[in-house]
């Protein structure tokens, strides 16, 4: 069953394109990973879905439900979470203040004290330092508050972009192994940006290529880092790389 529908999506900045008639479907329970060259239009893609960044042409559905041209508030009471690249933790709140910010729109608030100890039992070191300020976390820490933060809007479908960006590869590690924790215990629909095809192949999941603002490629993420078709579609040559027929 389809979690997310992107029908012929189209982005534009002034004169530039970003994304190109983009079509692509996630399934519900899918782990999905958006990957290519910078200016590919990764982000693009997420904040059109998200509804941070205005679509020239074509739609957008969650659940049958039309995304497109709805604000991010609106689409985040549907269930749809975003973690930012760069995290965007407010450093002079605390802890817990910043995972309060995720609870704002949430109409469910009997159930709020569970998920807080959800979150602080899924990462020990955000309950020990619940009451200091974000900003003396270190970057590994500010991205499993980030992860917290969208965990507390209660998704049904979580986007994560960047996870990676800037953290050693044991933090990485850890920051994947919580969410592939909370994908199973939450049923959570997860589309992540990774820019490591073999960081990818590891997790495990579905890879789509995006190059020039289109998509190039789509299928298993274990066969794109074996094959090493990830530097195909940094390069050109999209002919030789696989399509899934969710992409069609």
């Amino acid at each position: 069953m389809s979690k997310l529908g992107v029908f012929d999506v189209s982005v534009n900045y002034g004169n530039v394109p970003a994304l190109n008639n983009v079509t692509l479907h996630i399934d519900e329970g899918e782990r999905a990973f958006i990957s290519g060259p910078n200016g590919a239009g990764k982000s693009s893609l997420l904040g059109a879905i998200s509804g941070a960044v205005t679509t020239s042409h074509g739609r957008i559905e969650m659940d049958g439900d039309l995304l497109t041209g709805r604000p991010p508030e609106a689409i985040a009471r549907l269930g749809l979470s975003m973690v930012p690249e760069g995290r965007e933790i407010f450093g002079s709140l605390t802890v817990e203040e910043n995972l309060r910010i995720g609870t704002g729109l949430r109409r469910d608030r009997t159930a709020l004290d569970g998920d807080f100890e959800d979150v602080y039992q899924n990462f020990p070191i955000l309950g020990e330092r619940r009451h200091s300020n974000a900003g003396a976390l270190s970057g590994g820490q500010q991205q499993m508050l980030a992860i917290g933060r969208a965990l507390m809007t209660n998704p049904k479908l979580m986007m994560v972009d960047e996870p990676s960006l800037g953290l050693a590869p044991k933090i990485v590690d850890q920051v994947y192994d919580t969410l592939l924790q909370l994908q199973e215990e939450r049923g959570l629909t997860l589309l992540i940006v990774e820019q490591s095809s073999t960081r990818a192949a590891r997790v495990g999941g579905r890879m789509i290529l995006l190059r020039g603002g289109s998509v190039v490629g789509d299928g298993d993420a274990a066969a794109f880092a074996e094959k090493d078709l990830l530097s195909e579609a940094y390069f050109g040559r999209p002919s030789q790389l696989p399509q899934n027929e969710a992409a069609q």
